[in-house]
């Protein structure tokens, strides 16, 4: 197995295992959104995007928590809205990057995954928490709101009702309940966290590397824009497929099974 240990200086270390390359978030304590984090991830994601082999991109944090999240020093520290503003938008650039990633991104939630945490989370595609995990947006009990995605992709994961109250009240709740809001799409002990997601990440990784894309593509289309213009680059997307040597290879062998 090939394994690549690279950003081991920084706040985000990465290791690619053949076909999946694994982030983990390296900020002790409990691995909090500072300005630096958020740097070292946008640049972690497109190295990621230079190695054509991986497929799939595991996402966790160190320390026993995914992200407990933003660094309050940094906020304590900006004293206008124009500041303000302007790290909000650094936060939503780098969840607009995860969300559209070409590569499906599996995060694997331990301990604390609140605010920045969550968002972080709710930017990946799939999400996998251990069992003493916990999630909420605790931004209204500091006199903000969520600033990198939180009040736009909670409702659209929960529902419109369910998002304000946990936004609104700034309660936090357990993995069960996460699940069966949709949050988390499944829950595990944490000592079998890791090997879940491998086993996803490998089912995952069985198919090519196209057509996954393309997959990522055709659905955030009709997610983040329309319906209309999601139809649309579907029927583009699955037309290109006809052209790669992938599918034609598939089908090929998947006919010649049948026909034996």
């Amino acid at each position: 197995m090939m394994k690549t240990n690279l950003h081991t200086d920084k706040k985000v270390k990465m290791d690619i295992q053949d076909s999946m390359a694994v982030l983990t978030i390296n900020n002790p304590p409990v691995n909090t959104l500072s300005t630096p984090t958020m740097q070292d991830l946008k640049e972690a994601f497109t190295e990621v995007e230079k190695h054509p082999d991986v497929k799939v991109v595991l996402l966790r944090g160190s320390n026993g928590h995914f992200m407990a999240g933003a660094e309050l020093n940094e906020f304590n520290e900006i004293e206008t809205r124009d500041k303000a503003t302007e790290a909000s938008y650094l936060g939503y650039q780098l969840m607009d990057k995860i969300e559209s990633f070409s590569k499906p991104v599996i995060a694997l939630i331990e301990g604390a995954c609140l605010g920045g945490g969550l968002e972080l989370a709710l930017a990946c595609h799939i999400r996998l928490g251990a069992a003493n995990s916990v999630y909420g947006f605790p931004e209204i009990t500091l006199g903000l709101i969520p600033g990198a995605g939180g009040t736009q992709r909670l409702p659209k994961v929960v529902g419109l009702s369910k998002a304000k109250r946990m936004i609104l009240t700034g309660e936090r709740i357990g993995p069960e309940e996460a699940e069966q809001l949709g949050i988390l799409d499944g829950v595990y002990p944490e000592e079998q966290l890791f090997e879940e997601a491998r086993k996803l990440a490998d089912n995952i990784s069985r198919h090519g590397s196209t057509s996954i894309s393309y997959a990522l593509r055709a659905i955030n289309t009709g997610f983040l824009a329309s319906a209309r213009e999601g139809y649309r680059v579907e029927a583009e997307l699955f037309g290109a497929c006809f052209e790669t040597e992938d599918k034609k290879e598939r089908v090929r062998r998947f006919l010649e099974k049948k026909h034996k």
